[in-house]
C-alpha cells in the first residue's frame, strides 16, 4: 500500500527558552506620544519618532521632547541617513524628504500607484527604498493579511531626479526593511513570519508572531511583532469553509484575527476567553493581542525578548531600534515610546 506524503512547514517556534514570556515592555521607563508609528536615529544621534501627523525629537532620555517637522498626512514610517537627510512616509502613499532642520528637500518623485509606505531605508544620499504592503490605509492589516492569499506587497525605490523603480513584486505583506550583515536588503514580512531577501527567498521563518518592522543593531538584529501567533487562527487556515463564511458575513473588525489592542468586549468572538474569575486578566490568558520585540543574532536566531503579555497593556510593537546602548520600541496600543535599558542589545 503506497501513502502519499503530506508536505508539511518547519515547526514553528514556540515561546520558550530565550521566547519564554516576561516582563521587560510592561516594566520599561516610558513617555506617552499620540498614535506613535515609527521611530529613527539622526545623523545627530537624536531620536525621531512620530506622533500622529507629528515627528519630535528627543535629543536624550529623561529630556522633553522637541517637536522637529509637522505634516498633513499622519507619519507612517521614518528613515535617517549619516548625511542628516530624513525620509517620512505618510498615509496615502506618500513620501517627504527633510534635511537636519526639518525642511523638505525637493526632487523625489513617488511612483503614483504606491499604495501605502509601511517602511522605507536609504540605499545612498540619493535613493530609498520603499516598502509597500499592498493595503490601502483604511484598510485593518492585522485582520485581514493572515486571511490573504494574494501577494500584494512590493519594494520601490525612489531617487532624486530619478524614475521610481519597482525592485521586489509578490511579497507577502511585508512590513520591515533593514540592510543586513553582506550589503543587501531584507524584509520582514506579517503573517509568513519570515524573513526574505528582495527575490522573496525565505532566510529564517517561524518566528513566534506577526511581525512589524525589522532593524540592524551592531552585532544582530531587533524585531517589532505587533502580536503573538495565535494557535486557533492557525487551527482554522485548515477550515476553509469556515473562513469563507467569517469573511462573506462578518466585518473584518469582527474577524477571528490578531489585534492591536487588549480590549475585551462580548462583540469580538472567543476574546472573553481572556477573562477569568472577577473579570481578572491573567498573564497566560488566551489572547489575541500582545507585546513582543525579539532580538536576533546575525544569523537571524533570536537570542533575547521581551513581552507584554495578556494582561499588560504595551501590545502592538510596531517599531524598534537601538539608540545609544539601549533598546527602544514602540508600543501602538498603549500610546509610548518604550526605553528598555541595555538588556542583550549591545
Amino acid at each position: 500500500m503506497l501513502f502519499a506524503r503530506k508536505v508539511t512547514e518547519a515547526p514553528g517556534m514556540t515561546l520558550e527558552g530565550v521566547l519564554g514570556p516576561n516582563n521587560r515592555l510592561d516594566e520599561a521607563m516610558a513617555i506617552h506620544a499620540e498614535k506613535p508609528e515609527a521611530m529613527s536615529i539622526s545623523a545627530e544621534g537624536h531620536l525621531l519618532f512620530s506622533s500622529g501627523n507629528q515627528i519630535h525629537r528627543l535629543r536624550r532620555w529623561g529630556e522633553a521632547p522637541e517637536d522637529w517637522a509637522r505634516f498633513d498626512q499622519p507619519v507612517s514610517a521614518l528613515s535617517s541617513n549619516a548625511d542628516g537627510l530624513v525620509a517620512v512616509g505618510l498615509q496615502g502613499g506618500a513620501i517627504a524628504v527633510m534635511d537636519q532642520s526639518g525642511q523638505p528637500v525637493d526632487g523625489w518623485s513617488v511612483p503614483s500607484d504606491l499604495v501605502s509606505v509601511g517602511d522605507c531605508a536609504f540605499l545612498s544620499g540619493d535613493e530609498i527604498a520603499v516598502v509597500d504592503n499592498g493595503y490601502r490605509d483604511d484598510q485593518n492589516v492585522l485582520s485581514i493579511a493572515p486571511w490573504d492569499e494574494v501577494a500584494r506587497g512590493r519594494v520601490a525605490v525612489i531617487g532624486r531626479f530619478k524614475e521610481p523603480r519597482v525592485v521586489a513584486r509578490a511579497l507577502h505583506c511585508p512590513m520591515g526593511i533593514t540592510h543586513d550583515f553582506a550589503g543587501g536588503l531584507i524584509l520582514s514580512e506579517l503573517d509568513r513570519a519570515s524573513i526574505v531577501d528582495l527575490s522573496g527567498r525565505i532566510l529564517q521563518s517561524g518566528y513566534p508572531g506577526y511581525l512589524g518592522r525589522i532593524r540592524k543593531t551592531d552585532t544582530g538584529y531587533v524585531m517589532a511583532c505587533l502580536s503573538r501567533r495565535d494557535p486557533l487562527i492557525e487551527f482554522l487556515k485548515t477550515e476553509p469553509v469556515f473562513v469563507s463564511d467569517m469573511k462573506a458575513n462578518l466585518d473584518p473588525r469582527y474577524w477571528i484575527s490578531p489585534r492591536a489592542t487588549p480590549e475585551i468586549s462580548h462583540d469580538f468572538p472567543i476574546e472573553l476567553g481572556a477573562a477569568r474569575l472577577f473579570g481578572d486578566v491573567k498573564p497566560w490568558a488566551p489572547s489575541f493581542s500582545y507585546g513582543l520585540v525579539i532580538e536576533l543574532d546575525g544569523n537571524l536566531m533570536p537570542i533575547a525578548s521581551a513581552h507584554s503579555r495578556a494582561n499588560g497593556s504595551r501590545h502592538a510593537i510596531c517599531d524598534v531600534c537601538s539608540w545609544n546602548g539601549d533598546l527602544m520600541a514602540i508600543s501602538r496600543a498603549s500610546g509610548e515610546i518604550l526605553n528598555l535599558g541595555s538588556g542583550s542589545v549591545p
